[in-house]
């Protein structure tokens, strides 16, 4: 499914092959549906694999299954069945090192608690485009490879 060029008017402007492919699962938690089928495009044109949970329960179940291969958490902070924010706490408490990318509309500074120890934690403000979403995800994958 391709997105549609008003909600993304520079996707293919694009240039996936300035940097090399990323490797590992990236763990995507959102539970807007269109949005999340934007974002498995994106990655889907980085040659990145995808797990898509549009529940914190179910980003759980998919965490354990696939714990050993997923390189990247991109978790929405306001799930329907909790905060982003709970769930990063449990993901990091079985790996520690795990990489959060943690989005959410709402004020960066008010999620300061979600910041939890251990391996890298990045915020990415919604809305946003989508070279800065790639440069994100190839940034934190390639730098944890």
């Amino acid at each position: 499914m391709s997105p549609p060029a008003a909600l993304f008017p520079q996707l293919e402007q694009l240039d996936e092959t300035a940097t090399p492919s990323p490797k590992g699962i990236v763990l995507l938690v959102e539970d807007d549906e269109s949005l999340a089928d934007l974002l498995m495009h994106l990655m889907a044109r980085m040659q990145v694999s995808i797990v898509h949970a549009s529940t914190g329960a179910m980003a759980v179940q998919l965490f354990a299954a696939h714990r050993q291969t997923i390189s990247l958490a991109f978790v929405d902070c306001h799930l329907p069945d909790g905060e982003g924010g709970d769930l990063c706490r449990k993901l990091r408490a079985v790996s520690p090192a795990l990489p959060l990318l943690l989005t959410s509309g709402r004020d960066q500074r008010a999620l300061e608690g979600v910041f939890t120890p251990g391996g890298p934690c990045s915020f990415l403000a919604k809305p946003y485009m989508p070279a800065e979403v790639m440069g994100r995800i190839r940034s934190m994958l390639v730098g944890c490879s």
